[in-house]
């Protein structure tokens, strides 16, 4: 039989993998990265992607089913899992794990308008993996509850995991959080929006944005944009290590918030539609902070933008990352974060053309007016047209050749090979 290193994944029916091949890495690629427009890549975090310069075997999906994507998420050894269908995975109200180590999901190969996730929780329950330009929007869980119901995570005591141009939404818990105990993980270029308020009609009131669970260390969260959430916008809670940079916060109440034995460098974030009256940092963790800035409106003039007092120096930071000054934060972000900035679905449009419009500023005496209670306030779960072509995935350069996948769907530059079947137009119709 001719070896193949493809594995076409079809439903339940999906067939074990034909065969490996070696894919030789870029020569001194380790600290490459997929990189379009944005100022954060991969590899400026504390986790280390380099794992992806040993062999690797490649499944492609080519349908939009939960069998299909799950069949390539459990399977064994390091891999790389494709898409020639772009389209709607409902996951039918049960969470989707990642279960085994060396895993990366580059979601930018779906042709337009790429891939969401509906109706379950989407997570990293391994090690060393890397998810990319994917979208989840869980919605409510079929048990009623409020807890643990997050769109996107990576689960407890996990390492070395990379999340880049994801976007999370319809949160009842947190819309994308970092599990207890974890260490390495980077979170960079996400938009994280519409934590739900009252899934259940019960005005459950636990839309929050981003949990960093107990004894996380080594967390970068950089570039990211919270929108419309209540708060934790991010929470760091008991013995975290963070470092939150060039993030923009729009719309929340509570803000930014740390537990006392946090150890946090909070540098560069923009906070648009405070609370006058509440610091965008509070708690009294151990925080470096710098040139952090509150407007539309801006704080009062008696209240600081961080509670605590600033160490003399970042208690940590990663060696390969630069901030931007917190002035440039919205415009940037704007431009870069979520699934496929180039190539956005309607409700990522609409959310970033609320933030630029700041829609929601009449309504600061009631956030309950702008917050989105359920998400069929909001059009509802999406059904995404099921758009395919073939990839043409090569033997060697194989990073060079996804970060050329990244660029097309951030900054709209061509996709290698002229990109069979692509349509990179924007897609402002579809959820």
């Amino acid at each position: 039989m001719k070896q193949t290193r493809r594995t076409y994944l079809r439903g339940a029916a999906a067939s074990t993998l034909i065969s490996a091949g070696t894919l030789s890495a870029l020569a001194g690629s380790a600290a490459a990265q997929s990189s379009g427009a944005s100022q954060f890549g991969l590899d400026d975090g504390f986790a280390d992607t380099s794992w992806f310069d040993d062999d690797v075997d490649v499944y492609a999906v080519t349908e939009p089913t939960r069998s299909a994507v799950e069949h390539a998420f459990h399977a064994s050894g390091p891999r790389l899992v494709v898409f020639e269908t772009s389209g709607t995975v409902d996951l039918g109200g049960d969470d989707l794990a990642i279960t085994e180590d060396y895993c990366w999901v580059a979601g930018q190969t779906a042709p337009s308008p790429g891939v969401t996730f509906i109706n379950g929780q989407l997570k990293i329950d391994a090690d060393n993996c890397v998810v990319q330009h994917v979208r989840s929007r869980i919605g409510p869980g079929s048990d009623g509850s409020i807890q643990s119901n997050d769109a996107f995570n990576t689960q407890d005591e996990t390492r070395n995991n990379v999340v880049d141009h994801v976007t999370a939404s319809w949160g009842t818990d947190e819309c994308l959080s970092v599990g207890y105990d974890t260490q390495d993980t980077t979170v960079v270029n996400c938009l994280i929006y519409e934590g739900l308020y009252d899934p259940y009609g019960d005005e459950a009131d636990h839309n929050y944005g981003t949990l960093v669970g107990d004894g996380a260390s080594n967390v970068t969260l950089a570039g990211n944009v919270w929108a419309k959430v209540r708060g934790r916008a991010p929470r760091l809670k008991n013995d975290t290590e963070s470092v939150v940079v060039n993030n923009l916060l729009y719309f929340f109440d509570e803000s930014a918030n740390a537990d006392g034995s946090a150890v946090t460098s909070f540098v560069g974030n923009a906070a648009i539609g405070a609370d006058a009256g509440d610091a965008v940092l509070e708690g009294d963790p151990t925080a470096y902070h710098a040139d952090n800035i509150a407007y539309d409106p801006p704080l009062d003039d008696d209240q600081p933008l961080a509670e605590p007092e600033s160490v003399s120096s970042p208690p940590l930071w990663p060696s390969g990352l630069d901030e931007i000054p917190s002035g440039d934060v919205e415009g940037h972000n704007l431009a870069n974060a979520g699934a496929r900035p180039a190539d956005r679905t309607g409700n990522d449009e609409r959310i970033v053309r609320e933030i630029a419009d700041r829609a929601g500023n009449d309504r600061l005496d009631d956030p309950y007016e702008y917050w989105v209670g359920h998400h069929d306030e909001v059009g509802g779960y999406p059904d995404l047209p099921e758009n395919t072509h073939s990839l043409d995935v090569p033997d060697s350069g194989l990073r060079e050749w996804l970060a050329g996948w990244a660029r097309a769907v951030e900054d709209g530059s061509s996709p290698p090979d002229g990109g069979r079947g692509y349509n990179g137009a924007a897609n402002g119709g579809a959820n």
